[in-house]
């Protein structure tokens, strides 16, 4: 008999570990993020760097989410199986901000990203890091590697830009459940 997440119970506890293991990464780096845009932090002495790459870190950690929820198309039988329960045990639709291929795309062939971004001729100005308030250019292109526009949530590298709040309610919602499957001795029970 073929074992998979669905028929044999034991195997649910290893996807429960190994996604909260991917949610409680991205959630470390939200906490910190809440706990710097406190209104009353002062973030002159904050570096731009740290910032981003906990923004980086929720966005790389909610592209790595979703390919336990979509499976590659390319892939077995199995994987979609799996992918399609899992989808269906959490409750997730096919509008989930997770799902973003481009953005999961874009994490997952950074290198090559990079590749066609540094590529292109370049003309104006030019941000390799950036947290603020989105910038007026006054008509100026602006080439940025990594931007966090702090007050509209959004985050910007290599030119594509991708809404935070979504991923990250996504990425709470998620971690629930797999505390509660978790807790319950993990397996998916009382799912969605």
């Amino acid at each position: 008999m073929e074992q998979n997440v669905e028929t044999w119970p034991p195997c649910q506890a290893f996807y429960i570990e190994s996604m909260l293991s991917i949610t409680s990464s991205a959630i470390d780096s939200t906490e910190k993020l809440a706990i710097i845009f406190n209104p009353n932090e002062d973030l002159s002495d904050l570096q731009h760097e740290e910032i981003l790459d906990w923004v980086q870190n929720i966005v790389t950690q909610a592209a790595a989410l979703s390919r336990y929820f979509w499976a590659v198309k390319k892939k077995e039988k199995i994987h979609k199986q799996r992918s399609q329960y899992l989808r269906r045990v959490f409750g997730i639709s096919e509008e989930s901000a997770i799902k973003n291929r481009d953005l999961r795309n874009l994490i997952e062939h950074f290198d090559e990203n990079l590749d066609v971004f540094v590529s292109k001729p370049v003309v104006g100005t030019i941000l390799p890091n950036y947290v603020g308030e989105e910038q007026d250019t006054q008509g100026v292109p602006l080439h940025v590697f990594r931007a966090f526009y702090n007050r509209i949530g959004v985050f910007e590298v290599l030119g594509h830009r991708f809404e935070l709040q979504p991923i990250v309610d996504e990425i709470y919602e998620i971690h629930r459940k797999l505390v509660s499957f978790s807790e319950s001795g993990y397996v998916f029970r009382n799912a969605v």
